[in-house]
């Protein structure tokens, strides 16, 4: 049950970072690969803020996701979108790896690489589920996991900018001809989709500390998740993410921890052969 535990835990993790590939998948077939730089924004700016004492935390806390999710937006609008004009332009993967090349060096070159903790966004101790202990940070990235992926659900489904997202995921050209911009739309989810990035980057570094290499070591969990669960699903990142979570938490336990990140990808590569569109996606059928 503690390797259980554990594996779900950190599905969750990589589950809520997931969402932000899934959210610019599902409308603008891009894929932000400067993802985990954005959690290194959000956790620098975390930090910067940490010292405003007249603003209470949850005040910070989203002071930090509306500024780094329109950040989001304008690296849609000018990164993204002038190199992805049709289904077989992928400029946009150079230039979103570019950006999180500058990041990186700005980071490093302006902060160091040493870590430094963040003294809000998370909370102390250990708590026992299920007849498992478990840090009790590690619980709330999962428990926050499932409410955003709930939210999101409940925005795309029941808003009128839900319908315009999913109009502009199914045919953006015939989106357009009913007056709904592509390019708006694009630059709201990839809004969304940092801020929830923000978001998982504040909770991180309030666990682990804030660096410019927090993100890193999470960007090949979170993609495997969305893999797994299936890139045109905002459910698919929680059973992806509990899938290889349980394995590579099982395996590592038995073998050793290479080998549990192996059997990962192994998973990962059994879903692309069998089911490329993931397990909850949808096969979608290029127009052209």
């Amino acid at each position: 049950m503690e390797i259980v535990i554990a594996g779900l835990a950190a599905g969750g993790l990589f589950a809520l970072v997931a969402q932000g590939f899934v959210l610019t998948f599902l409308t603008t077939n891009t894929l932000n690969f400067a993802l985990g730089e954005f959690m290194v924004v959000a956790a620098f700016l975390a930090l910067e803020v940490s010292s405003w004492d007249r603003l209470p935390d949850a005040a910070k806390i989203m002071l930090v996701i509306v500024v780094v999710g329109a950040l989001g937006a304008w690296t849609y609008r000018l990164i993204v979108l002038p190199f992805s004009s049709g289904h077989n332009d992928s400029r946009w993967l150079l230039s979103t790896v570019g950006l999180s090349f500058i990041i990186i060096n700005v980071t490093t070159n302006g902060e160091g690489v040493l870590r430094q903790p963040l003294d809000y966004g998370g909370t102390d101790g250990v708590v026992e589920f299920l007849g498992a202990r478990l840090q009790a940070q590690q619980g709330l990235i999962a428990i926050t996991a499932v409410l955003v992926t709930i939210a999101l659900v409940m925005v795309t489904r029941m808003t009128g900018l839900g319908t315009r997202m999913r109009a502009v995921s199914e045919d953006a050209e015939a989106a357009s001809l009913m007056g709904i911009s592509s390019q708006r739309i694009g630059m709201i989810a990839y809004g969304l989709a940092m801020s929830v990035v923000a978001l998982a980057g504040i909770l991180w570094a309030a666990e682990v500390g804030v660096s410019p290499q927090l993100g890193e070591p999470l960007l090949v969990g979170a993609f495997a998740a969305g893999i797994i669960g299936g890139l045109t699903s905002l459910w698919g990142p929680l059973l992806g993410g509990a899938i290889y979570g349980l394995v590579t938490a099982a395996v590592g336990d038995v073998a050793g921890v290479m080998w549990g990140e192996v059997s990962g990808l192994l998973v990962v590569l059994a879903v692309l052969m069998f089911r490329p569109e993931g397990l909850l996606g949808r096969h979608v059928e290029l127009k052209l």
